[in-house]
C-alpha cells in the first residue's frame, strides 16, 4: 500500500521494464525502493513490465482525420482497453502480477500532479501509454520523455521539460496515429466508413513515415539498426532475434547503447556532437580499444540528410559508458556494436581532409569579403 504521501504532491514516471526505471530512478533521486516502485526528491517511478493494457478496435464508426483534430481522444472514442490476459498467451500466471503492478500505478497517479510518460522511444511505447491513460482515466498533466539514450542529463531534462521539439512530437505522433488508424481498418476489412483525410495529414503520413536505410559498401558500413543487428548477431552469434533484441534492450536500460530502433540506421546531428567524446571512451574497450585509437576524427557520412525525423529512432549507437558486469552473451553483442559503430565514424580516406579545405575555403572568403565591406 501507498501511504506515505499527501494527495498530488508527485511526480510520477511511467516506463517499461524494471530496468529501465531503475536507471530513471538513479538519475533523478528516487533512491527508496520498494516492490513495484521507487520513490523520493518529489518522484515516484513505476514501470508497466510491457503492455499491460490491451486497446480492441470498435469497429463501425464513422469519422474523419483530419489535421485540427485530438487524435489522443480519437484513438479513446474508437477504442476499448482492458488489461491484457498473459495467462492464455504464455500458459502461466503472470496476470496476477500485472494486476498488483496496475493498482500500484493507479495509486500512484492519483497522488500526482504531472505523469511522465518515459516508455520506450517508439511508437509501440506511444500506445502502450495510451492504453494506460485511457483504461485508467485520470486526467492528469503529461509529458513525453523521449529517451533514446539513457544518461542521467538526459533524463533529468527530458522528465522536467517533455520532449525536444514538442510541435514536432506532436505531429509525428499525430501521423503516427492517422497511419494505426489505416492500417487497422484494413485489418478489419474497412470497417471504418467514409474516412476523410485532408491534404496537410496526407502530407505529414509521407513525411512522418519516411525510413532513412543507407546503402553503402562493405568497407564503409552503415550504423546497426535492430534488423541488421540481428543479421549480424544471427551469422556471427549465433543468436535468434528475441534473444538479440531482450540483450540490446539490456545493454540500452544499462546506458551503453542507444534504444534499438528496427529500421533507420542515419543519426541526427545531437549524435554526431557526441561521438568525439565516446570514441575515447571506446579506446578502453578489450577487444576493439585499438581499432578506437586510429579514429582521429569523427565521420559525418552516417548523419541524417533528407529530413528523417528522429522520432522514427536512429542508427545504434554506444554512449560513452564503460561496460561493468554484462553477461557473456551481453557483452558479446555489445562488442559486436562497438566495432560497428566504430568502423561507421572511421572516416574515409581524404574524407575529413576535404572539409577542412572547404572550411579553410569558407573562412578565406567571408575574410575578403569583410575587407572589402
Amino acid at each position: 500500500t501507498i501511504t506515505d504521501m499527501t494527495n498530488k504532491t508527485l511526480v510520477t514516471i511511467v516506463t517499461d521494464n524494471r530496468l529501465v526505471a531503475d536507471t530513471i530512478a538513479t538519475a533523478v533521486g528516487a533512491t527508496s525502493k520498494h516492490d513495484n516502485y521507487y520513490i523520493g526528491n518529489g518522484y515516484a517511478v513505476t514501470w508497466t513490465t510491457g503492455c499491460i493494457i490491451e486497446a480492441t478496435f470498435k469497429p463501425g464508426e464513422k469519422f474523419v482525420l483530419a489535421s485540427a483534430q485530438d487524435m489522443r481522444q480519437m484513438y479513446a472514442h474508437h477504442f476499448q482497453f482492458k488489461m491484457r490476459n498473459y495467462d492464455e498467451i504464455l500458459g502461466w500466471e503472470k496476470s496476477k502480477e500485472d494486476a498488483i503492478q496496475l493498482e500500484v500505478i493507479k495509486a500512484l497517479w492519483s497522488k500526482s500532479h504531472t505523469v511522465v510518460n518515459a516508455m520506450s522511444p517508439c511508437f509501440d511505447g506511444e500506445l502502450a501509454f495510451l492504453n494506460l491513460y485511457w483504461y485508467l482515466r485520470q486526467p492528469v498533466d503529461t509529458l513525453r520523455a523521449w529517451l533514446p539514450r539513457l544518461r542521467k542529463a538526459a533524463i533529468v531534462k527530458a522528465v522536467k521539460h517533455g520532449a525536444q521539439n514538442p510541435e514536432k512530437y506532436e505531429n509525428w505522433l499525430g501521423v503516427q496515429l492517422v497511419n494505426h488508424f489505416i492500417s487497422t481498418d484494413k485489418e478489419y476489412n474497412c470497417a471504418i466508413k467514409d474516412v476523410e483525410i485532408d491534404d496537410a495529414v496526407s502530407e505529414k503520413i509521407s513525411k512522418a513515415c519516411e525510413v532513412s536505410v543507407r546503402v553503402v559498401s562493405n568497407d564503409n558500413p552503415p550504423l546497426y539498426s535492430m534488423l541488421t543487428l540481428w543479421m549480424d548477431s544471427c551469422t556471427e552469434l549465433g543468436f535468434e532475434f528475441e534473444k538479440t533484441y531482450s540483450l540490446a534492450y539490456n545493454l540500452y536500460a544499462k546506458s551503453l547503447i542507444s534504444f534499438p530502433s528496427l529500421y533507420q540506421n542515419g543519426v541526427p546531428e545531437s549524435v554526431i556532437r557526441e561521438m568525439e567524446t565516446n570514441m575515447r571512451m571506446l579506446e578502453h574497450n578489450s577487444a576493439y580499444g585499438e581499432l578506437a585509437k586510429t579514429v582521429k576524427s569523427i565521420s559525418r557520412r552516417n548523419i541524417f540528410r533528407h529530413g528523417e525525423t528522429a522520432y522514427n529512432g536512429h542508427g545504434i549507437v554506444t554512449t560513452g559508458l564503460h561496460p561493468i558486469g554484462l553477461s557473456r552473451d551481453e557483452e558479446m553483442l555489445y562488442n559486436l556494436i562497438v566495432k560497428r559503430v566504430i568502423e561507421a565514424f572511421k572516416p574515409q580516406p581524404g574524407e575529413n581532409r576535404s572539409k577542412k579545405k572547404y572550411r579553410k575555403f569558407r573562412k578565406a572568403k567571408s575574410v575578403k569579403k569583410v575587407q572589402s565591406a
